[in-house]
């Protein structure tokens, strides 16, 4: 069913009028009890329930109705139809409950086992009003530990139970509490280790011959039954073995896991404080919990198998996480099981999400027996998430873990530190997340059904960015910008459209706030990508920031902001791998081909063509030929000449928009490439000598026009000294790093020497 089919019948339903829903209460209460008319009622039943499900406001059914559907939830209806309207009754009296004007007593029979346990989801629904759990609650504990009762009765007994100590905190004593315990630890570790004869034959002369349940592997089971174990029908001790185990954890989470604790001295001669309910309950937990590790190092017969072994594992970590916080006294042998069990699910493709069970336990126990878990941080955090950064899953899953393990990362770990460029894959969402804020309140005012903007028109005033929400042309563009999934290199070719259309949202509080957080996030991406990157990642991102200097949404501060952290960028990625020059040709060539690209941008074009002049050397790189040189020569000398003539024809109140530092930055740029390929040296001559005559006649003031001249004849003075050029203008990297100063045999050193003897007078 498409998705608007679905909201169209949600609001249908939330708009139904009272008595519209009147009607199908009478259809239902007229024929619950006529046979015929079974399918009319499940309608009327399934109308009700929907309708309940959809409203925002307190629902109203009849109290006739209320009381027929108590009285045949215990009625213990037969056939499939009756059966099909007990349930709807359920799901329809846990949409009204909690309500103080209901009683769960009205029509019931006595008390029994059989027929309360219908009732125990909507007793835990219903609280404490009337005191109706206070009622219920001795009878359930009663029935489980005390009488033999159906392997269904027992089941809906343990869930209500659990979901009473879950919900209801302390309502459960002690004794409660150890007598439930000492019963779930019986279902684990006493289940028969046969199967059960096929219910759906009968063979009065065939001697009884019950077959053993088998491992996963298919090999007959000599150990005690677990949730592993296979069989073709299962004994009703083995279901309550499998169902035990599906709410262990849940059970041992309760609240009354600090009351009445008792010492216990560790193999260690420490001593803990373990809760005397759990005495019974936590050693067998963990010895099942063992009996699954060794199942799970078995190949399953049937290769499906593998998925339950996964989950069986995930839920066997997460237990034992949980045991040992419970009872330090078991850290020690449950440490060394959850290291082996990593050690081996390392050497094989295993779900993230285990290793990251294994990586929470290590967090909550690695420093009580001082292990260093770093190896398990690097495998999850530096290899794992390269090759699982585009599955959802594995990036919510370990988002979850980072938020609720925040503060531990950060002070005890350098997982942040070291892995956030891996963590946080994609660049182009962190510079889209003003966009990805302001769609996301396009969307909100959509779902809330506004009709009109709240903002100023969208450019060009065709359409609003609500308006374009709904427009199926452009509702695509939303629905990118808000993906769930990313990987590397996300963008799409009609990004600028994109922040046209969400023009109007600029000014929106969320968007601003969030336009200032980019620069804080991209600040430390840099930092961190710096630190940890490599040649290989300056090459993928230099492109991507050329691309994106002039794709930012448009709020003015934040693109500023933006822009010079870019440029930034390109000038360490520069100073830390020379060779961008080279291997990023193309992409610097047709970047500084426009003078389109200078607007707003003008920092960043720059360090370009600081970074052409640098570096473009076979002392950099041996596969910067001559040929290089010249390519790019002739680029910088076509952009010198054009912006040279733009600024002297440019009148006075234009000239703020040229920056006479790019002139010089240009200037040099092409004297130090003309010292590595000489045959230059005379063009770039001809060239500083009328750039030079043009902004004598420019209308710029009087000391940058002199400060440009200037530059332009010390470059053409040291040019016709080819070799100084070359020393000057190519400077040793020994000069930076400090050693040509103090090197005694130094061309520095000697001439200070010289200088000295020729000259003692001064």
């Amino acid at each position: 069913m498409a998705l608007s089919t679905i909201e169209h019948l949600i609001l249908q339903a939330r708009s139904m009028p009272q008595d519209e829903i009147d009607k199908l209460c009478n259809v239902a209460f007229d024929t619950f009890h006529q046979s015929d008319k079974s399918a009319d009622c499940s309608f009327a039943l399934r109308q009700l329930v929907f309708i309940l499900q959809a409203s925002t406001t307190e629902p109203s059914l009849p109290k006739k109705l209320i009381g027929l559907m108590l009285q045949s939830l215990g009625s213990g209806r037969s056939g499939v139809s009756k059966r099909k309207q007990c349930v709807l009754c359920s799901d329809l009296l846990r949409e009204v409950l909690p309500s103080d004007e209901l009683s769960l007593q009205d029509g019931q029979a006595p008390l029994t086992p059989n027929k309360s346990v219908e009732y125990l989801p909507l007793y835990i629904i219903q609280g404490h009003a009337e005191g109706c759990l206070d009622k219920i609650v001795p009878f359930a504990l009663r029935w489980l530990t005390e009488e033999k009762l159906d392997c269904d009765v027992q089941k809906k007994l343990f869930t209500f139970l659990v979901g009473v100590e879950t919900l209801h905190r302390h309502m459960l004593s002690e004794v409660d509490v150890t007598s439930i315990s000492k019963k779930a630890s019986d279902w684990l570790m006493n289940a028969s280790l046969y199967q059960a004869p096929n219910p759906y034959t009968y063979n009065p002369f065939k001697k009884d011959h019950s077959l053993p349940v088998n491992e996963i592997d298919g090999t007959p089971s000599r150990n005690f039954f677990s949730v592993l174990n296979v069989g073709q029908y299962y004994t009703e001790d083995q279901v309550l073995n499998i169902f035990t185990f599906s709410l262990l954890y849940k059970w041992l989470s309760h609240p009354n896991t600090g009351k009445q604790q008792s010492r216990t001295v560790t193999p260690t001669g420490e001593t803990t404080h373990t809760s005397t309910i759990f005495t019974t309950l936590v050693p067998k937990t963990v010895d099942y919990c063992f009996r699954i590790l060794d199942q799970c190092e078995r190949k399953p017969k049937v290769p499906q198998d593998c998925d339950l072994q996964d989950a069986c594992l995930l839920e066997v970590v997460k237990i034992l996480d949980l045991v040992c916080k419970i009872d330090h006294g078991q850290l020690s042998k449950v440490f060394q099981e959850i290291k082996r069990l990593f050690s081996r699910l390392t050497q094989k493709d295993t779900p993230p999400r285990i290793l990251l069970q294994i990586l929470q336990f290590f967090l909550n126990h690695s420093e009580e027996v001082v292990y260093d878990p770093q190896q398990a941080y690097d495998m999850y955090f530096g290899h794992l998430i390269s090759l699982h950064c585009g599955n959802a899953s594995v990036a919510y899953e370990t988002l979850q873990f980072i938020t609720d393990n925040l503060e531990t990362l950060c002070y005890k770990t350098n997982v942040l530190s070291k892995y956030f460029p891996n963590i946080f894959k994609v660049f182009h969402a962190l510079l889209d997340l003003p966009c990805i804020c302001a769609a996301l309140e396009v969307s909100e005012r959509a779902l809330k059904g506004e009709s009109t903007p709240a903002q100023t028109p969208a450019q060009g005033g065709e359409l609003t960015s609500l308006e374009a929400y709904r427009d199926p042309l452009y509702n695509l563009m939303f629905k990118f910008v808000m993906r769930v999934e990313g990987g590397c290199g996300d963008t799409i070719s009609r990004l600028k459209d994109l922040h046209d259309i969400l023009h109007d949202m600029c000014n929106s509080p969320r968007v601003v706030v969030c336009g200032q957080v980019v620069p804080v996030l991209l600040r430390v991406f840099f930092t961190v990508i710096g630190e940890e990157g490599d040649e290989k990642l300056a090459n993928q991102m230099f492109p991507v920031i050329l691309e994106r200097t002039g794709l930012l949404y448009e709020i003015p501060e934040y693109q500023i902001d933006v822009r010079r952290l870019l440029a930034e960028s390109v000038y360490q990625l520069f100073r830390a791998y020379p060779s961008l020059v080279v291997d990023q040709y193309t992409e610097i060539m047709e970047y500084i081909m426009s003078t389109r690209n200078i607007t707003h941008k003008e920092r960043l074009f720059s360090h370009l063509v600081w970074g052409i002049g640098e570096y473009c050397s076979n002392s950099h790189d041996k596969r910067c030929t001559p040929e290089m040189i010249c390519k790019y020569y002739e680029a910088l000398e076509a952009l010198t000449y054009e912006i040279s003539g733009m600024v002297q024809s440019a009148p006075s109140e234009e000239l703020s928009s040229f920056s006479p530092r790019l002139v010089t930055i240009l200037l040099s740029a092409l004297a130090k490439l003309a010292t590595r390929c000489q045959d230059l040296i005379p063009r770039v001559i001809l060239c500083l000598t009328k750039v030079s005559q043009q902004q004598l006649n420019s209308n710029l003031e009087p000391e940058t026009k002199e400060s440009l001249v200037d530059r332009a004849q010390e470059l053409i003075n040291l040019l016709k000294l080819p070799n100084f050029a070359s020393v000057i203008l190519n400077p040793s990297a020994d000069i930076e790093s400090g050693s040509s100063h103090k090197d005694h045999t130094s061309e520095a050193v000697i001439l200070r020497t010289t200088h000295r003897i020729l000259r003692p007078d001064l």
